[in-house]
């Protein structure tokens, strides 16, 4: 178990996360809020052969969702929206997860895409990725001090602008 310390990135409690090592990386917690207990997941997993120009880096996949049970078993579902009413502190806590890991792994190239369902389709939205953007423009600060950003825009890498929407964020540990 993880004593998890207040950051300069996020203010407020975040929850207890345990990792679960298996072929990728996977952090569990849960979040506590009116629709009950609910299983939540970090997943960090190597994404074989990329694209992208990371220098002296392996690039591996961040995807966040909920643990859902069917019959006993068990799936990762990065799309669900479980609005229990603290996406503050579960937000707080995959930042401290992210945090966690790029310390230990230095050359680790964290890829965030987030995703985009029906309606973010239709819209030629992905508001898991504006997410992201949000805390990491309101942060940037903090986080540009101890992080390199990229950001793709339409299959091109360029060094990160706050503000400006991409489909696709990378960052590693300076």
């Amino acid at each position: 178990m993880f004593i998890i310390h207040n950051t300069h990135i996020h203010h407020g409690p975040a929850y207890i996360f345990l990792p679960k090592n298996r072929k990728s990386v996977f952090y569990v917690f849960f979040s506590n809020g009116p629709r009950g207990e609910i299983a939540k997941v970090v997943r960090i997993s190597k994404i074989p052969d990329s694209e992208q120009n990371i220098p002296d880096g392996i690039l591996y996949n961040v995807a966040f969702g909920d643990i859902l049970e069917s019959n006993g078993v068990f799936a990762f579902d990065d799309s669900a929206r479980s609005n229990n009413g603290d996406m503050r502190k579960v937000l707080a806590t995959v930042v401290r997860i992210v945090e966690k890991y790029m310390v230990k792994n230095k050359n680790a190239v964290l890829s965030f895409s987030g995703y985009t369902d029906k309606s973010g389709l239709e819209s030629s939205s992905n508001q898991r990725i504006r997410l992201y953007q949000k805390i990491i423009d309101s942060n940037w600060d903090a986080l540009s001090f101890r992080f390199q950003f990229w950001g793709i825009v339409e299959g091109c890498q360029e060094e990160y602008i706050p503000m400006k929407p991409y489909s696709r964020i990378l960052l590693r540990h300076k």
